[in-house]
Formats: structure tokens, C-alpha cells, sequence
């Protein structure tokens, strides 16, 4: 006959009521349990005096309950990195280059949840105020070092949603909702607004679109007082379709894209002056076409993708810059390859690919503030690499070199290296991750 010690009978009995503390949260559901228990035979009356009094200390410690008739489900989850960094840039105009050696952290912690008739929501908490960027430069401050004045926590996103069988729509700050490329986009980015999405599976054909209304910029200020000028909001209007279908053993993907602007705010920083995060958005309505082909090789995830935008505008865009006669910098485009895939503990991946913007093709506040700077006007190769130690913790490395595209033009846009003439860009970044 086996016996079980008075310790694992406790230990058993306290995790039953523990799980049951947790999801209810009520003293007297807990009081039942440790009763059923005794009377089962699985404790006796001194253990469940015992356990009675750890759990009123616990208790008394603080505990965590949900209860909510309309939460359906709950999630917490996150994520740590630290990171070394070392990027370098010339001016074009005077030789001298610019160097830049960090380390940096970052913090994300975020909780969705999920309610009756389809509604959710979702919340994250973030380190750093920059909208393309979660990082914290260690001893960054000009007050001391060690000193935690840059080590605030943001609100990175606050949405709610519902899902209406094939249909979603969601307010508020939200993840991006498209498919998308680094080339265009950020992917810290969160834009706020609404988004509406669809999609649609039938046989081995997924239709999908996606629709997006965000206020860029609010500098509304009609009929102001005194006589002042009068300034508009700036939206950003996207529209996306797309279809994904197997083919040839693998799945092709293409999601063409319309990025179009309410109007130019004049409270903005003119577009001469191409070193700033604040631009006009004179001359953008950007259509873009995302594509990829994932398929097996040597047993392996593998992908081909690309991205080519063309802003129909781009002429307005030069005429706002002072460089008229430059009106056919209106392309961007991006071609590479991806294989592996780093999910568990010794699997990697690595992707490599080209990319090459014209100085008046994209929006330069959008595009990514890393790997070229967030500058257009710029082309280059990326090579990325990621390899995961244990459940949760991962290693990613990422090198970038890019050059100036047209020397007669400024690198429009707003980087850490101080230049609106960089050329000769080079970026390596070692990042240690932690996933929860």
C-alpha cells in the first residue's frame, strides 16, 4: 500500500487551493475546499488548520482575483531586451563621421483580454516616449549617472475591438493592422485611430482587407481666438486588400496598398528642412504592394519577399523640398530571402535583402528608425540572424550598410546621426531577448 507524507498531501491540497483562490477569489469557496479535503481523508484536521492559516497569511499579503461575468479570457505577457549598438555615418558635404556606441534596454508589458459577444481589448505598458522606438540608453542622462529620469513607463497602446465573425473592428492605440514591410513602416509604430478588417478562407484561398482611419497629427485650431491662423488635423488613410493561396507547395502573398493624407499641416516643419522628425505631409499617396512566397527548403521554413511602393505625389513632395527639377524620386523598393525559423530552443533563422528608397517616395516619420538611419534617399543591404537558447530567450544579431542614393539630395528624415548629408551609413545591433 502506498502512503503519501503529510507534506505532499499539504502541497496537493494548496495547489487545488490555490488554483481556486485564484480564479475565484472568495475566503469561502477556499473554506470548502480545505473541508472536502479533510473529509475525503486527503488531510487531517491539523493539516488543514495548517494549511488554513498559510493561506489567511497569504491572503493578508495580498493575493490576485478576477472575477467578471463578461471576461472570457485573460492574458499578461511581455517582453526584455537588452542591447549593444554601434552605428556610424558621414556627411556627404564635409568627410567627417559620426560614430555611436550604446547600450541600450527596453521594456514591454502588456495584458489583453477577450469578453462575451466578440468584444476584447488590450493595454501595454512600454519604456521610452519615442514613437518609432521602445529603447533606454544606459546612463543616457546629462543629470548623473545611473539616474533613472529616462526611465519612464509610457503608455504604448490602449485599444477595444470586436470580432464579428469574419469581420474586426477596433479604436484606440492599437498595433499596426496591415501587412507590411520595414521599409514603409516601423513596427514599433501604434497608430491611433480605427482599423477594419476582414478576412475570408475558402479552400486554399484567404481573401483579406484592411482598412485604416488615424489621426496623424492633431493640430486643429479653427477660428482661434485673436485672429490666429487657422490649422487642420493630419489623417492617414490606408486601404488594403490582398489574397493568400497555396501554390506549388508553398503560399504566395500579395497585399497591395493605399496610403493617402487628409491635407499638408502648415504647423508641421517645413519639408527643407530634411533632418527633422516633424515633416509636412505634402506629396504622399503611396501605393505600395507587399509580397512573399514562403515554401520548404531542405526541410526548413523558407521565404522570398519584396516590397515596391510608388508615391503618386512625389512631384508636390519635391516642389515643398526646393528641388523641382527631382520629381521623379518616387520609388522604393525592397527584394530578399528568409530561411530557418527561431520559435523553440535550437532553431534559428536569417534573412537578408536589398533595399533602395528615393528621397521623395515615402514618408520619412514612418519608415524604420534603425536600419537606414529612418532616412529616405538611401540603399543598402540588412542581414539579420536569430537563435534561440531557451524557452523564452533568444539571441538576434543585425547588420545594416547603406549609402547615400542621390548625392544632390538630402537624407530626408530624423536619425541619430547628426547629418541631413549622411552617406557611408553603417549599423550592427546584438540584442539578448526574454519573452513571457
Amino acid at each position: 500500500m502506498t502512503t503519501k507524507t503529510p507534506t505532499w498531501l499539504a502541497l496537493l491540497g494548496g495547489l487545488a487551493l490555490g488554483a481556486a483562490s485564484f480564479a475565484h477569489a472568495s475566503p469561502a469557496q477556499d473554506s470548502a475546499i480545505i473541508d472536502t479535503l479533510v473529509k475525503k481523508g486527503i488531510i487531517n484536521e491539523q493539516e488543514a488548520k495548517d494549511l488554513q492559516a498559510e493561506v489567511a497569511s497569504q491572503s493578508s499579503a495580498g493575493t490576485l482575483g478576477i472575477s467578471s461575468s463578461a471576461l472570457t479570457k485573460l492574458n499578461l505577457s511581455g517582453d526584455a531586451r537588452v542591447r549593444y549598438e554601434y552605428r556610424n555615418g558621414q556627411d556627404g558635404g564635409t568627410g567627417d563621421t559620426q560614430e555611436r556606441n550604446r547600450y541600450r534596454y527596453r521594456l514591454r508589458l502588456g495584458l489583453t483580454g477577450e469578453l462575451k459577444d466578440g468584444w476584447f481589448f488590450g493595454t501595454r505598458l512600454e519604456t521610452s516616449t519615442s514613437n518609432r522606438s521602445t529603447n533606454v540608453t544606459t546612463a543616457g542622462s546629462a543629470t548623473g549617472p545611473w539616474d533613472k529620469s529616462g526611465n519612464g513607463i509610457y503608455l504604448g497602446q490602449v485599444y477595444i475591438g470586436r470580432h464579428m465573425g469574419d469581420f474586426t473592428v477596433t479604436a484606440g492605440r492599437q498595433p499596426i493592422p496591415f501587412v507590411f514591410s520595414s521599409m514603409v513602416l516601423d513596427d514599433d509604430l501604434n497608430p491611433e485611430g480605427l482599423s477594419e478588417q476582414w478576412k475570408y478562407k475558402s479552400g486554399d484561398v484567404t481573401w483579406l482587407a484592411n482598412l485604416g482611419q488615424f489621426v496623424y497629427q492633431d493640430a486643429d485650431r479653427t477660428n482661434p481666438f485673436g485672429g490666429g491662423a487657422n490649422f487642420e488635423n493630419t489623417y492617414l488613410f490606408v486601404v488594403q486588400g490582398g489574397v493568400s493561396v497555396k501554390l506549388g507547395g508553398g503560399t504566395l502573398q500579395i497585399t497591395p496598398t493605399y496610403y493617402g493624407y487628409s491635407n499638408s499641416n502648415g504647423s508641421a516643419t517645413a519639408l527643407t528642412t530634411p533632418n527633422s522628425a516633424t515633416l509636412q505631409t505634402t506629396g504622399l499617396q503611396v501605393i505600395d504592394i507587399p509580397v512573399s512566397y514562403g515554401f520548404k527548403l531542405g526541410g526548413l521554413p523558407a521565404k522570398v519577399f519584396g516590397d515596391f511602393a510608388y508615391n503618386a505625389d512625389a512631384g508636390a513632395r519635391a516642389d515643398a523640398a526646393g528641388q523641382s527639377a527631382y520629381d521623379g524620386e518616387n520609388i522604393a523598393y525592397q527584394i530578399g530571402f528568409g530561411l530557418g525559423e527561431a520559435k523553440k530552443p535550437g532553431q534559428w533563422e536569417g534573412k537578408a535583402f536589398w533595399q533602395s528608397v528615393d528621397a521623395f517616395a515615402l514618408d520619412s516619420n514612418l519608415v524604420d528608425s534603425d536600419l537606414f538611419d529612418g532616412r529616405t534617399n538611401m540603399e543598402g543591404f540588412v542581414v539579420q540572424a536569430a537563435y534561440v537558447l531557451s524557452p523564452g530567450v533568444s539571441v538576434k544579431f543585425t547588420y545594416a550598410n547603406a549609402d547615400r542614393k542621390n548625392s544632390a539630395l538630402a537624407t530626408y528624415g530624423a536619425g541619430d546621426i547628426g547629418t541631413a548629408n549622411l552617406t557611408r551609413f553603417n549599423l550592427f545591433q546584438a540584442d539578448l531577448n526574454v519573452k513571457f
